[in-house]
């Protein structure tokens, strides 16, 4: 994909988010050929649209129109490759365990908790999270909630039941969380919660725009902090064996990845895929629905645009269909 289309791409997916900043930012960006160019001059994974935009914040660029985020872009180029060399995409989006929650429901604990991806470790605590969703569909327009109701963290999920095959009066009460009784992340470059600037850096990361998700990131980072997390800087195939292996055997062994495998070339997923079957790890995954050849979801009718951007599958069987951040999901037959 040209990078002016990746741009334009993220612009739409802003637009979506209610960061008009970020939008127009992203236009301007694909439409002037000078600042492509440099971005170009950055090595391919440090292109992503939102790294780009998030590095310029995070260095001084100041949030106004375009044409003043050109004007810095191209006075500090230097600073900027500089930058976007040592740093990677984090946006650690714990909306995203609305729908994995929906998958851990229907697993026995106890549970060793291993997410590839893992950033600062939030999405490593769905049992301290709260969970509230609108129903709707298969008869129903109500809410249910789970998870730990006296939570800080509230996570809120618009779910289409579709055609569920779940008796009417099986939600909420079938959406139990089992017991976690050890949980680990890797990545690439873990981000330490009891460290100011990091977190700093992971609230730069978010886009501009209704300021809920850094309420949600900060109520977050406040109850990881209350007991940081392991995580072990690693590759997320040629890591996982080792930190692995350092779970109790006798908790089920459960790996999540959201928004994850899209970092990794081709040929490098369907490595993890193998890497995790090796295991005979169970595997919950959130990711970009037409990624992966193991994990096959049907969009339904019916299902606006944007809306079925991602799969949420447990063991390469599809469960759902949702939105890139995990707060809409439809439902899939079983």
């Amino acid at each position: 994909m040209l990078l002016a289309d990746r741009f334009r791409g993220h612009a739409d997916a802003s637009a979506r988010e209610q960061s008009p900043l970020y939008a127009e930012w992203s236009l301007g960006i694909a439409g002037d050929l000078d600042v492509l160019a440099l971005i170009e001059r950055a090595p391919e994974a440090r292109r992503q649209p939102a790294l780009v935009l998030a590095v310029s914040r995070w260095l001084g660029a100041p949030l106004a129109p375009w044409p003043r985020l050109r004007e810095w872009m191209l006075a500090h180029p230097d600073a900027l490759l500089a930058e976007l060399a040592r740093r990677t995409t984090q946006v650690n989006d714990v909306r995203r365990l609305g729908p994995v929650s929906l998958a851990l429901a229907r697993l026995e604990g106890p549970v060793a908790l291993l997410e590839v991806g893992a950033s600062a470790g939030l999405c490593l605590f769905p049992d301290r999270y709260a969970f509230r969703a609108d129903l709707r569909g298969a008869g129903r327009d109500e809410q249910a909630r789970w998870g730990a109701a006296d939570s800080d963290v509230v996570v809120e999920l618009d779910v289409d039941l579709g055609d569920s095959p779940l008796p009417h009066d099986e939600w909420p009460r079938r959406v139990v969380l089992p017991e976690i009784v050890w949980r680990a992340g890797l990545d690439l470059d873990p981000v330490d919660v009891t460290d100011p600037a990091a977190v700093s850096w992971l609230e730069t990361s978010l886009p501009p725009g209704p300021s809920e998700r850094v309420d949600l990131l900060r109520r977050a980072v406040a109850i990881a902090r209350s007991a940081p997390p392991r995580l072990v800087r690693g590759d997320a195939v040629d890591g996982l064996a080792a930190l692995a292996a350092t779970a109790p055997s006798d908790a089920r062994l459960v790996l999540v990845s959201t928004g994850t495998l899209v970092y990794l070339p081709g040929r490098r997923r369907q490595a993890f895929v193998d890497a995790v079957r090796a295991l005979g790890a169970t595997w919950v995954s959130y990711e970009r629905r037409d990624l992966l050849h193991d994990v096959v979801a049907e969009v339904p009718e019916g299902v606006a645009p944007g809306d079925g951007f991602a799969a949420l599958a447990l063991d390469g069987r599809a469960l759902a269909v949702g939105d890139a951040h995990g707060t809409r999901v439809r439902l899939l037959p079983s």
